[in-house]
């Protein structure tokens, strides 16, 4: 795909732009049965101090990234269960 395919978004009725890869958004159970045991363990950690799980993330080299959130503070899980407190993710509104 090109840079200029990917830049360029048409609005459609419900005010959501063609290519937009977010869609209807998921209830936390079914986030939870998309993690793998070890993040499933990391996330239930987190929790303890207040996180939550916010979303999954699907990165090419490193696989499903769990990500958690509490406040404005962010953490990730990635499929072997190590925790980052820290992560150099961005994130979009």
């Amino acid at each position: 795909m090109e840079l200029a395919e990917m830049s360029h978004t048409t609005m459609t009725g419900d005010t959501q732009p063609q290519g937009e890869r977010r869609r209807s958004a998921f209830d936390p159970q079914q986030w939870w049965q998309r993690l793998t045991m070890d993040q499933k363990f990391g996330v239930y950690q987190l929790n303890k101090f207040g996180f939550e799980l916010a979303f999954i993330r699907n990165l090419p080299t490193v696989g499903p990234l769990a990500v958690v959130r509490r406040n404005q503070e962010y953490a990730t899980v990635n499929k072997q269960g190590e925790v980052d407190l820290k992560p150099q993710i961005t994130i979009r509104n």
